[in-house]
């Protein structure tokens, strides 16, 4: 049995997070407080040895991490890219307003925003929601975005050797998906994971589907 243990860090605050645009496949720069954000993390995090390094390929992340491996005192070596760790696509809703898309997509199943919908059924009913309302229909849906996040943790499981601890800078719904499917103790609607936070996954070999055993040890911890 193969055994790895992965932190996974929220890239720092940018642009859109602080003008509450939708962001997940388009990028917005980070923003002074997010650079910081990023050196903070790689502060905290400087004397971990780190096997491998990894990052979203979109540039906010592949950012805060060259921030966070600077501060390391292991290898000072480039991140992995793979867009496999990228944040949900939210499809033509990209880079809109975060309230007023919500609204728009709640209200055609009775509900007020993206929280009510997750309260009132489940999160995969946000996504499929989205998916549904988007007039493209280019949004992820909920088994779309699943099954990427299990094809990611395959992917570094099987790039790893047992024993290796990884640094894998992604994204906030990508993080909380994690978390909600492996066992952290939250309601989902209350606990959106910070920027330049760590949330610790312990990844097995398992003999059953997925492929993989997945535990959460932590949950967004500054």
């Amino acid at each position: 049995m193969k055994t790895v243990t992965i932190d996974f860090i929220r890239h720092g605050q940018t642009l859109f997070n602080i003008l509450y645009r939708l962001q997940g496949w388009s990028d917005a720069p980070l923003t002074p407080t997010g650079i910081q954000m990023a050196d903070t993390t790689g502060q905290r995090l400087q004397d971990v040895r780190y096997d491998h390094y990894y990052a979203s390929d979109l540039k906010r992340a592949v950012d805060t991490a060259q921030h966070i491996i600077a501060a390391n005192h292991g290898p000072q070596v480039a991140p992995t890219t793979s867009p496999l760790l990228r944040e949900v696509f939210f499809g033509s809703f990209e880079g809109a307003d975060d309230q007023t898309s919500w609204h728009q997509v709640a209200q055609t199943i009775g509900c007020t925003d993206q929280d009510d919908i997750i309260r009132q059924h489940s999160f995969t009913t946000a996504r499929d929601t989205m998916h549904q309302v988007d007039p493209r229909h280019l949004a992820e849906d909920g088994q779309t975005f699943y099954h990427r996040i299990d094809q990611a943790l395959t992917y570094l499981l099987e790039q790893s050797t047992d024993g290796d601890r990884l640094l894998v800078v992604t994204h906030g719904t990508f993080i909380r998906t994690l978390a909600m499917r492996f066992g952290a103790q939250f309601h989902p609607a209350e606990h959106y994971p910070e920027n330049g936070s760590v949330t610790t996954l312990k990844l097995q070999t398992s003999s059953t589907a997925p492929g993989f055993a997945a535990t959460v040890l932590a949950y967004n911890q500054n």
